[in-house]
């Protein structure tokens, strides 16, 4: 058996991982335009590649594992790619699969970077979130001067930012 499944596989992953860097950058003008439908849309999309990328991995293990056990290999260990491109003899595949690994990589990383801008827009929106309801639900002098210590607290009285009696 080639080493042809395998970098087949590999591919797979590259595609859903370029589908799941569109869903990202939807994602993430979504949360700029703070379009909450959208946004659960996108991650809808990004759960079903998420699936598709498990089931492609391990599928790429299964064929990984044969490989080995067709080169005489019959270790439980988990060889990385570049440990199995020494067992790869047709420099064609072996090329191939460097370069689908090195391709692979790069988009994982790509990936990782978005991911990052997303949860740190996220973060942004719920501190303004809660710094918005703050707003709305303290009372003006809450915080607002040093009052002496010795001095009874004026605490729960006050006016309310709500008309109670209509």
């Amino acid at each position: 058996m080639s080493a042809r499944s395998i970098i087949d596989y590999m591919k797979r992953q590259d595609e859903l991982h370029r589908q799941l860097i569109e869903a990202g950058n939807d994602k993430k003008q979504a949360i700029i335009a703070n379009d909450v439908e959208r946004l659960a849309a996108v991650m809808n999309r990004e759960n079903r590649l998420l699936k598709q990328v498990a089931e492609t991995e391990a599928l790429r293990q299964g064929a990984a594992e044969e490989f080995l056990r067709e080169k005489g290999i019959r270790s439980q260990l988990q060889l990385t790619v570049t440990e199995m491109t020494r067992l790869v003899f047709n420099p064609e595949e072996k090329t191939e699969l460097l370069d689908v690994q090195r391709q692979l990589m790069d988009r994982l990383t790509e990936l990782k970077e978005l991911n990052q801008i997303n949860r740190e827009l996220i973060e942004q929106s719920l501190a303004f979130i809660d710094y918005s309801l703050n707003l709305l639900v303290s009372r003006p002098e809450d915080d607002m001067l040093y009052q002496n210590p010795n001095q009874p607290s004026t605490a729960g009285k006050g006016r309310s930012m709500f008309d109670t009696r209509a």
